[in-house]
């Protein structure tokens, strides 16, 4: 697994937002995994600055995530 962004917060929507971490964002659609490998749900949008951009996650559960907790792709 490769660590791609660290969650932040969830929106008042239900969608999760985290902070890329590498240079590239990660393509829509891919399936977001947390540390433990259990997943959390797929990238449905990319936002912000293209120097600096954030994920938006739609969760396919109830993920217990807390704020800065990392998250992965495989």
């Amino acid at each position: 697994m490769r660590r791609v962004a660290y969650f932040l917060h969830k929106s008042s929507s239900g969608r999760l937002i985290a902070k890329v971490l590498a240079h590239k964002p990660p393509r829509i659609g891919i399936k977001i995994y947390d540390s433990r490998g259990k997943l959390v749900g797929r990238i449905i949008d990319v936002i912000g600055p293209v120097s600096s951009p954030y994920i938006v996650i739609k969760p396919l559960n109830h993920p217990e995530l807390k704020p800065y907790d990392e998250l992965f792709i495989r």
